[in-house]
């Protein structure tokens, strides 16, 4: 080998050791940069475990100590529970996690929970939320707002879901109650027929609280009997109306019990009561609650439903404040029907009455004129008999003459009162401006007023637009008979007004024989007379008076003392006089 050949080698063997020198010391750096970053690992995973212990342990305590209902769960089957949901649904720890979700959701909302759980699963979507009804251990429902989330693990399959639940029974309850409340005030607000109220108020009640049947039954107090007036489900017609409503006898079946006793039922389970009676179907549960007014039961709102146990606490409460809110509505719709027929029944009675009153009039004249007739000739022949005999007729037999025809004058008094009497209001009315002041002055010029009597007005009598000819007989009748009970030697008749502001007060004052209080209505009557102190009295002139402001929307009374004399009041409305 040449020289230069061993020259090379060498050359090459000093560089092969430098480069092994060089990759030895950047070994040995990267190895010591390798344990450094390996102590920094440990102590970052010792770190990370740390955390992990925290995050766990906060979650723990999360999910031991949240007011929301939380559970895991995977297929349907609860695996973990805490402690806010066993509180909600009532169970033990042991007990829920051997059920599933199917075991406390209501019937009706498996369906719909199942399909969107079986989408979690495959993985369509990731969560979901829902408010549905939750079967608690008592047997009860209760409502909630649910959360389902699902977990998955690294590799994106689904491990469980976690389910969280907040219990808004309450909310809901009285949410749907003041929606229901406010949509049927809305509806029935001014309604006063009953079968219009019963109608909206059974639509209502079903459309808001999703009911199979309701009824509303009405108590008729006359036959004891309660009566459907109103129906939803199969008892309906085309136009509405009930097929073979049904009457219930107060006290008979579950209904008829609450109108008896005004107090609510409910029936979880009607095979076992005897007192159910089947309208169109049997079914398992029934609620019935009383509609009260003035503490007197006047319907009954009735329901029933195909499960058993399906009436709640909130169904009973939302009934009650129906039942407030439909009896108000119900006791004015009644009090309306009874004015109605109160005055159907007036309208009768007028008629009636008038036709009566006619009918008495036309034989008060026909009777007066038949009368008459006879009178004046047994007053004519009275006379002649005694004219003829009068020579031959001893004294008695003359006063026995004189007393008939005063007897005979007498009755003639009595007719003509009773034509007055009958004929007062079927006068035609003749309303003008008269001065009743003008009206007593001519009363006092006309009529005979004894020397020892005196009529004094005391205050000018007013101007009224009224019917001169009824103010003519009701003053001269009351002036007449101040002078005909007068017994004083100085007798005394004061005559006065007083203008109120919704009235006159007029009064007549006599000093005369006084009336005993027990007579006091008496005197108002037709015929009626407490003394005779003439033959001329026929007991019609007060009545007359009577008649005559009754005529006038007015009141008469009096005040007397035996003895020292009487006033007789009668008080006209300015609302029914047209005052000048």
């Amino acid at each position: 080998m040449s020289e230069e050949r061993i020259k090379v080698l060498e050359r090459a063997l000093i560089r092969a050791r430098e480069g092994r020198k060089q990759a030895e010391k950047i070994l040995e750096q990267k190895s010591f940069q390798l344990f450094k970053a390996n102590e920094k690992m440990e102590s970052a995973n010792k770190m990370m475990e740390a955390l992990l212990d925290d995050k766990s342990s906060q979650m723990n305590i999360i999910f031991e100590n949240s007011s929301l209902g939380i559970f895991l769960s995977s297929k349907g089957q609860l695996l973990e529970t805490n402690e806010a949901l066993h509180k909600i649904l009532g169970y033990t720890k042991n007990e829920l996690t051997s059920l599933s979700i199917v075991d406390v959701s209501h019937p009706s909302d498996i369906k719909e929970t199942l399909k969107f759980v079986s989408k979690l699963n495959k993985g369509l979507i990731d969560e979901f939320s829902v408010k549905k009804r939750y079967k608690r251990k008592d047997g009860s429902y209760i409502i909630c707002k649910t959360n389902i989330s699902n977990v998955k693990n690294i590799k994106g399959k689904v491990k469980y879901q976690v389910v969280l639940l907040e219990d808004i029974t309450a909310t809901e309850r009285n949410s749907r109650m003041l929606k229901t409340l406010n949509n049927l005030s809305s509806s029935i607000l001014g309604k006063r027929d009953l079968f219009d109220i019963s109608w909206e108020t059974v639509n209502n009640i079903a459309k808001h609280l999703k009911l199979q049947d309701c009824v509303i039954y009405l108590y008729d107090h006359k036959n004891n009997i309660l009566k459907q007036t109103a129906s939803l489900g199969n008892k309906i017609d085309v136009n509405n109306k009930i097929i073979n409503p049904l009457t219930i006898n107060i006290g008979q079946g579950i209904v008829g019990t609450v109108a008896q006793t005004g107090k609510y039922l409910l029936i979880n389970d009607t095979t076992n009561d005897d007192r159910y009676i089947v309208d169109d179907k049997i079914r398992k549960s029934e609620l019935a609650v009383p509609i009260i007014a003035n503490n007197n039961v006047i319907g009954v709102i009735d329901s029933e439903n195909s499960e058993k146990n399906y009436f709640q606490k909130e169904h009973i409460d939302v009934f009650k404040n129906i039942a407030n809110l439909v009896s108000a509505e119900f006791n004015s719709a009644i009090s309306l029907e009874n004015e109605k027929k109160a005055l159907l029944e007036k309208n009768k009675l007028l008629i009636k009455l008038e036709k009566s009153n006619e009918e008495l009039n036309n034989f008060a004249h026909v009777v007066s004129h038949d009368l008459k007739s006879p009178l004046r000739s047994m007053s004519a022949l009275i006379s002649w008999i005694q004219e003829d005999n009068n020579d031959k007729f001893d004294d008695s037999t003359i006063e026995n003459f004189e007393m008939l025809l005063k007897k005979v004058d007498k009755m003639d008094h009595l007719i003509n009162g009773v034509l007055k009497y009958s004929s007062i209001d079927k006068i035609n009315e003749n309303y003008q401006y008269i001065s009743l002041q003008k009206i007593v002055d001519e009363i006092i010029q006309i009529i005979h007023i004894p020397k020892h009597i005196s009529i004094q007005i005391t205050s000018v009598l007013p101007t009224l637009f009224i019917d001169k000819f009824r103010m003519q007989q009701l003053f001269q009748n009351l002036i007449s008979n101040a002078i005909k009970y007068n017994d004083k030697d100085k007798g005394e008749i004061v005559i006065s007004v007083e203008e109120k502001e919704v009235s006159y007060l007029f009064s007549v004052k006599d000093n005369g024989i006084g009336i005993d209080q027990k007579y006091f209505k008496k005197i108002f009557e037709v015929f009626e007379t407490l003394e005779e102190p003439d033959e001329n009295s026929t007991g019609i002139g007060l009545s007359i008076v009577k008649k005559i402001i009754t005529m006038f929307k007015g009141e008469i009374w009096l005040n007397s003392e035996i003895g020292v004399g009487t006033t007789f009041f009668f008080e006209l409305k300015k609302e029914n006089l047209d005052t000048k």
